[in-house]
Parts: C-alpha cells; structure tokens; sequence
C-alpha cells in the first residue's frame, strides 16, 4: 500500500450530532493516552502535522478519521486511561471509543492497539484489548517507542505482551527508526484486502 493523498475527513467528539457514515472500509488506531498514536500516524502518512501530536497526555478527545487515497479511512481514537482527567471526562472518552467501534464494526477491517514498550501492557490496554475481542475484531499489537530500550529489553518487552496478548501479531514499532514500519504497512494492505 502506499499512500499518496492524505486528508482529515471527520473529527467527532460526545456530543456529535447527525453522524452520518459511509461504507468505506477502515482502520482504527487505539492506545493509551500519550502511547503514540498521533506520531505513528503522521509516520505512515510521512508528515509531521496531519495528526496532532503533544508530550501532555490526554490531548486527544475526539475522533479523528483521516481519508487515505480516497478510499479508506485511518481512525486516531482518543486515548483510554490518563488519570488526570478526571473520572467524567475518562468516562465520556471510554463512551466515545466503544459508541465508535460498535457503530463502524461492520466496515472495521482492523483494530491496531498502540502499547508503549518501556512501560508494557496496563489494564487498560488488557481491558481495552479484551473488549475489542468481544467485538470479534481482528486485533494488532504495535510494541511503540521500541528505540527507547536496549535491544535485551526490547526483546523482553516484546515477551511480556506476547504473555499478555496471548496468540496476537505483535510488531516492534519505532517512529524514530521506522523499525517495524514495513511489516505494519504491509499488514495493512492485507486488513483491507478482507
């Protein structure tokens, strides 16, 4: 797959009103808040800007679907889990993240699940991860920020979510180095081949 035209489609937020969805196939891109969702994005995208990237976690509050090659839809969901926003804010982002998934699961070719490398799985992502499951949605593992570690503790990050992602793909990703970024498009290709 290679992307030559890239543009933000839609952001919705909670409070959107008459959504209207085509049936364009779609890629959705979850993590925890500041797990490098935005950055990954811009990877693919080979730019610096079309996704919002921040160091404050919790920047992300709304879906974010971008429009690639006039055909497919790349989706930053907003980050699960920053404490600091507090419950009500942290419960509307879960209730944006599942109202989302479970209204597209139909067009929905592949959920990929950002994870940070240095700090491993958390309950949420194990909680967001069982709940993608639910929905039968096939699931992604992207070991972000991989150059941050030695090789000896990225291959022991890689591990430990292969414990607790028991059966999934799980690729060593870096936005730095581009290490995983082949295999990832590639997989890409196949999710919208389905």
């Amino acid at each position: 797959m290679k992307i030559e035209k890239v543009e933000l489609y839609k952001v919705l937020n909670i409070e959107t009103k008459d959504v209207f969805f085509d049936e364009r196939k779609e890629i959705i891109f979850l993590g925890r808040s500041n797990a490098g969702k935005s950055s990954l994005l811009n990877t693919l995208f080979n730019t610096k800007s079309m996704a919002r990237t921040s160091s404050k976690p919790g920047s992300t509050k709304t879906v974010n679907m971008f429009l690639v090659n006039n055909k497919y839809y790349f989706t930053d969901l907003p980050g699960y889990g920053f404490a600091k926003l507090g419950i009500v804010s942290r419960d509307k982002i879960d209730a944006l993240i599942s109202w989302y998934t479970e209204a597209r699961s139909m067009y929905l070719k592949q959920a990929i699940m950002i994870v940070d490398s240095k700090l491993g799985p958390q309950k949420q992502d194990e909680d967001m991860y069982l709940y993608l499951k639910k929905l039968n949605m096939p699931i992604l593992i992207l070991n972000n920020k991989i150059d941050k570690l030695s090789k000896n503790d990225a291959n022991k990050s890689h591990n430990h979510a292969s414990q607790v992602f028991f059966g999934e793909k799980i690729i060593n990703f870096s936005t730095v180095t581009k290490e995983g970024l082949k295999e990832l498009i590639s997989i890409l290709d196949e999710s919208f081949k389905k």
